[in-house]
């Protein structure tokens, strides 16, 4: 601050008053309801744009069907048809590294400097080659709609 200048609020900002205001504003806007299957499901209709996949647990016609949410950005998409298309794209996972034992997928490819990019996430609570085909199927009629005919 120059001599001469009246101070305002913002010169008694600190960096954790930041930094708390960031993590009260992250705290409140993740969780939607205290029911954790109601909350993500409400986050997957909010955020549909992204989401081309979603199964909330549950059972049909006597069969156990799995959590399963599939995410890919705009970004993503368009990454996927550069770095993708006839090229190699990888599926990398981690297992029951979280309290609900959940799976996540991460399909990845390669940008022009052989940089992995991540072209989308799955997150699964199991991992069946019938569970992966569930959303692989999706996603490939996604990225077909994208492309030019």
């Amino acid at each position: 601050m120059n001599a001469g200048q009246s101070m305002t609020r913002n010169d008694f900002i600190r960096l954790q008053d930041i930094a708390y205001l960031d993590w009260k504003h992250k705290k409140g806007s993740w969780r939607l309801h205290t029911n954790p299957a109601i909350s993500i499901q409400s986050w997957a209709f909010q955020h549909s744009e992204d989401v081309f996949f979603f199964k909330n647990v549950g059972e049909i016609n006597g069969t156990q069907v799995p959590f399963t949410i599939s995410i890919q950005t705009p970004t993503q998409c368009e990454s996927m048809l550069s770095y993708g298309h006839n090229g190699a794209i990888f599926m990398d996972a981690t297992f029951c590294t979280n309290d609900m034992k959940f799976h996540l997928f991460t399909l990845m490819g390669f940008d022009d400097h052989h940089t992995s990019v991540p072209l989308t996430w799955i997150i699964t609570s199991r991992q069946t080659v019938e569970d992966l085909i569930k959303w692989l199927k999706p996603l490939k009629d996604k990225m077909l709609s994208h492309m030019p005919h």
